[in-house]
């Protein structure tokens, strides 16, 4: 789906793959862009894994780097080929192992004074009911750290400046950082301090009612207060039926063989040393049951493994329809950049910058940045020049439906914007939820989905018929918002 992305959108891409033709395997990345609506490979550099700091085994890199060379081709595609370009995206081929934790935008977007964003390989556009923009927070810090209660009322005083809408918070803390922003955050009519106290007694009492989202399939759920479960439950609880449009997570990050992992308090409640952690599917799972179209990662200062949460991250945001950021505390201390990144997914239509700081990456539909590939914006440094001439050659026409095929469309649906909540102040926690869900399910679809004339007949029927399913699953969401 990515590569269908980019061609119906004529993306300038930088493709990264694996190129095994050689004895040695080595990583191939090429620079590709549409100058007459076809494409065409400007640049290609072949290197080993080691120039980007990789091993060809499966020990997760400890100096991952983009090289010097693919930095000199992408500094000239884009100056000599591309300088009318809004954004340059990065295309990782599966299968990539750690390449995606390599630090493509902290390298290249000073050099090229662009945005890059990754494609995701996922269809279809996240639908983002609401209005006022309102995010759940969840942060565990580590036990003696002092930076999280600094990070959180400047991340949230950034949030109430760049977004227009308005700003609803949820902060779900450890009790350390909770003591802490309750000093400092005690007037702010907007911001919603729960108490780490309330953790355990809504874990188990999710349990008692037998409430199924964050169990394992197979095992019943533990009532001891030493699993990420009890911060999901926490968090479901505490919102109390209501969605969020976003999901901001932070914790440090371990890595478990080769498996990432985030590290969090094992009971928010108590200051504790010990550990709970939380796989990044139980992190996309908490984002779909409270209905958080946008999911973002921090990554605290002292991280013992930044590269753990990177790839979590990366892998994360690969497979999701809504928009996936990435965000380095300690390059973006005070949280500007991520809210300016908030801001640019909240506007409606977008007219802010597109997300363009070293300590970010994203992972965004083309559809999400429509508006904004075709704006001029002024250099933030000189108000009076404009720094990019935006994109011309994307077509009105081109929507997400166009990439699906036959009657699979109305499984994507009609967007959002057409439905009877978008325009909410807030939205019931089961209207995103479902929504995410049908997301997932159509997105499965459009992955698998049968071709005319070369898929056989039956698998075709399947197809109409779940595409029929689903549309008809969207028209009853709809009819039980407008009768309640």
């Amino acid at each position: 789906m990515a590569e269908a992305l980019i061609k119906t959108w004529q993306l300038a891409v930088l493709r990264v793959r694996l190129d095994v033709s050689a004895r040695v395997p080595a990583v191939a990345a090429e620079l590709v862009g549409y100058p007459e609506g076809t494409p065409r490979t400007y640049e290609s550099v072949t290197l080993p894994f080691t120039a980007y700091g990789l091993a060809a085994g499966t020990d997760p890199p400890v100096g991952a780097r983009v090289p010097k060379e693919l930095l000199a081709a992408v500094i000239s595609f884009i100056s000599q080929d591309f300088g009318k370009e809004a954004a340059l995206w990065l295309r990782l081929v599966p299968p990539y192992g750690h390449r995606g934790a390599a630090p493509w935008e902290r390298t290249l977007v000073p050099a090229t004074g662009r945005p890059l964003i990754r494609v995701p390989d996922r269809l279809p556009v996240a639908a983002d009911p609401g209005k006022t923009w309102s995010v759940a927070i969840a942060l565990s810090a580590a036990p003696g750290t002092s930076w999280a209660a600094g990070y959180l009322t400047s991340f949230l005083s950034a949030l109430h400046s760049a977004v227009a809408s308005g700003v609803d918070a949820h902060l779900f803390t450890d009790q350390v950082t909770h003591d802490t922003v309750c000093q400092l955050l005690h007037r702010e009519p907007h911001v919603h301090l729960h108490d780490p106290q309330d953790a355990t007694s809504a874990h188990r009492e999710r349990i008692e009612r037998n409430v199924p989202q964050f169990r394992r399939r197979g095992r019943a759920s533990s009532s001891r207060a030493d699993s990420p479960l009890l911060w999901a439950d926490w968090i479901a609880s505490g919102l109390d039926g209501q969605a969020v449009r976003a999901l901001h997570v932070v914790a440090d990050a371990r890595f478990d063989g080769t498996r990432p992992l985030l590290a969090v308090s094992s009971d928010p409640g108590v200051p504790t040393d010990l550990c709970a952690y939380a796989s990044a599917d139980k992190v996309q799972l908490l984002a779909d049951t409270v209905g958080a179209s946008v999911l973002s990662f921090g990554s605290p200062p002292g991280n013992p493994s930044d590269i753990a949460t990177r790839l979590m991250a990366d892998g994360v945001g690969l497979q999701r329809a809504g928009p996936t950021f990435y965000s380095d505390l300690q390059l973006d201390p005070a949280g500007y950049a991520l809210a300016q990144a908030h801001a640019f997914v909240a506007a409606q239509p977008r007219r802010e910058p597109i997300p363009r700081d070293p300590s970010l990456f994203a992972y965004l539909q083309p559809e999400h940045v429509q508006d904004s590939l075709r704006e001029n914006w002024p250099d933030p440094e000189q108000p009076d020049q404009v720094w990019l001439s935006g994109r011309t050659a994307i077509s009105d026409s081109s929507t997400s439906q166009e990439l699906v095929p036959g009657a699979l469309g109305a499984a994507v649906g009609e967007g959002v914007a057409d439905r009877g909540y978008a325009g909410a102040e807030a939205v019931p926690g089961w209207v995103a939820a479902s929504e995410r869900y049908m997301e997932s399910r159509a997105a499965d679809l459009v992955d698998t989905a049968a071709i005319p004339g070369e898929t056989p007949e039956l698998k075709q029927a399947y197809d109409r018929g779940m595409a029929q399913a689903l549309s008809e699953l969207r028209d009853f969401v709809d009819r039980r918002v407008q009768e309640s």
